[in-house]
């Protein structure tokens, strides 16, 4: 089926796609629509444009647009003059289904953060057209699910809300796309686990959908949360508007894929939580170092980082210290698609460690910004960082204070922040530096910004 052939599910003449460009004081600048062969440019005259656009929502079984749901339809709804009619439409926001559409790669091609890769200044009318090519791409993307899941965001999407607009337009989608009525209540969690197999811890998964079924607030993070898990465990993240909109998705993927449910019979968790099988999988190593004394302090240490505990590790010379922090990083972000970010002193140092993981133990997804790098170097490591490519990330302290790293770290789920030689961080130690001050600052700020503790 072409992406011709999937629009025309909807009747391409019934589908009206508009876009509103503000001034800084929220009044209507510029407005574009699109309904068919028939088009709205209209710049200004506020009253009348929104007119013009409700009467021509008169005419369209749905409304269609990028980032209506939270901007164009919530400023609309505030209006003293107001297009009741279109208010009233289905809504079909594409902002909404790329996640669910393209999961492996948090953006599509254009589609950058949450906002239109514009080949216009500014343009209303081109943006309206740019969402209606973007739904064409995502309704052939969604062809290609399997039934079951299908069914289950046509059941989501039909109970979950937003904070001020339901997404039955949403629904309505999956409703056309599988050609069957919604699904009984009473279906969904086997079709979330037929989802979710081998992906997730059943009996906190159970939790999870348990709590869903109380809360029509969690109904649309758990749709997300269903369409991320089938590619979980490679480098693919959620996008960050995902998070930031929605925070219970990632809360939903850290209780099923990271928190360990305390069954003995769980065969998820006692895989999954094994510590030992980690190192033999991703560092091909037979076990962990212990200490002198037969003190296993390297095993605790990672075992604990890995179930999130906040630690200060101390380990002599040549006691495997990185072991430490590297292990539970990178599987924090095969289960969850977290960034670790590791805060060191010395450039050499960084690299060391970058080549060690790269070159000697075949780990990809590390990286280092220092001083060391060319400007291209530097602009593809941000990038990658951005897109989820990088799962273990190496700084000096001197760069939280740089803007264009703060802003790509920014697009990432913090899994963890590491201090390596901890020693640094002594006010009083002959090598410290005034930077090491700013790191708890920026940390906060980015902790808070990402609502996480």
């Amino acid at each position: 089926m072409n992406s011709t052939d999937v629009v025309a599910l909807f009747g391409e003449d019934k589908i009206l796609a508009f876009d509103l460009e503000l001034s800084r004081d929220e009044k209507l600048r510029h407005l574009g629509a699109l309904l068919a062969e028939r088009e709205l440019n209209l710049k200004g005259l506020q009253d009348l444009s929104l007119k013009e656009l409700n009467a021509l929502a008169q005419e369209a079984d749905v409304v269609l647009g990028h980032n209506i749901l939270d901007f164009d339809l919530p400023w609309l709804a505030k209006q003293a003059v107001r297009p009741q009619l279109l208010l009233e439409k289905p809504v079909i926001d594409t902002l909404y289904l790329s996640p669910i559409a393209f999961p492996k790669n948090p953006y599509h091609r254009l589609v950058k953060d949450y906002k239109l890769v514009r080949d216009t200044l500014n343009d209303p009318v081109a943006d309206a057209r740019l969402a209606l090519q973007i739904f064409s791409e995502q309704l052939t993307a969604l062809q290609a699910l399997p039934l079951p899941q299908l069914q289950l965001y046509q059941y989501l999407f039909s109970q979950g809300v937003t904070a001020q607009f339901k997404t039955q337009g949403l629904s309505l989608v999956f409703a056309r796309l599988t050609g069957r009525p919604s699904v009984r209540v009473s279906e969904l969690p086997t079709l979330i686990k037929s989802i979710a197999h081998e992906k997730a811890c059943p009996n906190q998964l159970n939790r999870v959908i348990g709590d869903a079924l109380r809360q029509p607030m969690l109904l649309l993070p758990l749709a997300y949360a269903c369409a991320w898990l089938p590619v979980s465990g490679g480098n693919s993240v959620l996008p960050p508007w995902i998070w930031r909109r929605f925070p219970q998705t990632a809360e939903i993927i850290h209780t099923v894929r990271e928190r360990h449910c305390g069954h003995a019979d769980c065969s998820y968790c006692q895989e999954n939580h094994d510590a030992r099988r980690h190192l033999q999988r991703i560092f091909e190593l037979d076990n962990f170092r212990n200490l002198p004394d037969g003190t296993p302090l390297q095993k605790t240490l990672i075992e604990e980082a890995m179930a999130g505990v906040a630690l200060l590790g101390i380990l002599p010379t040549s006691g495997g210290k990185s072991l430490c922090y590297q292990l539970p990083a990178l599987v924090r972000n095969q289960r969850s698609g977290t960034l670790t970010v590791v805060i060191s002193p010395l450039q050499a140092l960084m690299k060391d460690q970058v080549d060690n993981l790269k070159y000697k133990a075949g780990i990809e997804g590390v990286a280092a910004i220092s001083g060391l790098l060319t400007l291209p170097e530097r602009g593809a490591i941000l990038e990658q960082i951005r897109m989820g490519d990088i799962a273990l990330l190496y700084i000096s302290p001197e760069q939280l204070r740089n803007r264009t790293v703060k802003q790509a770290i920014r697009q990432r789920q913090i899994g963890g922040w590491v201090f390596d030689e901890a020693h640094c961080l002594s006010k009083w130690g002959h090598d410290f530096r005034p930077d090491y001050l700013y790191c708890a600052k920026a940390i906060a700020t980015i902790a808070s910004e990402q609502q996480v503790p």
